[in-house]
């Protein structure tokens, strides 16, 4: 199936902080609530006023942050169901909303439960796996990803790496993928939708860029 891939403007991860301690949510809760106020207002645009949430996959740690990477590497993750609300247009309604759902998450063992049902799948049969896989893969919009990257600028030949942009994998028949990725005192967030329902993905982008600016203004006051 034919997939677009589009791009946000970077914004500045210290407004994000501001954010969250203002509205007492964190970094991964502004910008939750930021792709919630994107997709109600792509929605509304496209004739779907109703639509009060969507399901989102969502990779969760289940590994301790190492100051320092493992020799062994790897990925020590889970996936878990994200209801993410939509059409709250009060925006710190939104925030409280998006860190109710995202604390219920943290508080229940969900995802120590997803990953061992994810370890016991990537050892069956590759037809069982994969037949497994879009089962649970179709019962959500896509994956929603965030990840923190490097601090401090990196550099690549000898030359200064000035952005990272990421696109979240999808399965089954998953429309969208979301990858929000913070390198350098910026967050960037790329965006991979099926051209046939998401005709305008590039839209997506625009969308997430004015949705911050008015959650910023909310809640921080307006940037003369």
């Amino acid at each position: 199936v034919q997939k677009s891939a589009s791009f946000a403007p970077p914004i500045p991860l210290d407004e994000v902080k501001a954010i969250g301690r203002a509205s007492a949510t964190t970094v991964n809760d502004v910008l939750m609530a930021t792709v919630s106020g994107a997709l109600t207002r792509y929605l509304r645009d496209h004739g779907d006023p109703d639509v009060d949430e969507v399901m989102w996959m969502v990779p969760v740690s289940v590994k301790p942050l190492e100051v320092q990477p493992s020799p062994e590497l790897g990925n020590h993750f889970a996936i878990v169901a994200l209801r993410m609300p939509l059409g709250v247009d009060d925006v710190r309604d939104r925030l409280v909303a998006v860190h109710r759902a995202m604390e219920r998450i943290k508080q229940s063992d969900e995802a120590l439960l997803t990953y061992t049902i994810q370890r016991a799948i990537s050892k069956a049969p590759t037809p069982a796996a994969t037949g497994l896989t879009n089962f649970f893969a179709n019962k959500a919009v896509g994956v929603l990803t965030n990840v923190p990257g490097p601090r401090q600028p990196m550099t690549l030949a000898g030359t200064e790496v000035t952005g990272v942009l990421g696109w979240a994998p999808c399965s089954g028949d998953q429309p969208m993928t979301i990858c929000m990725f913070s390198y350098n005192g910026s967050v960037y967030v790329g965006f991979g939708a099926d051209v046939e329902l998401v005709p305008d993905g590039d839209r997506l982008g625009e969308l997430f860029a004015q949705e911050f600016e008015e959650i910023r203004d909310a809640v921080l006051g307006r940037v003369p």
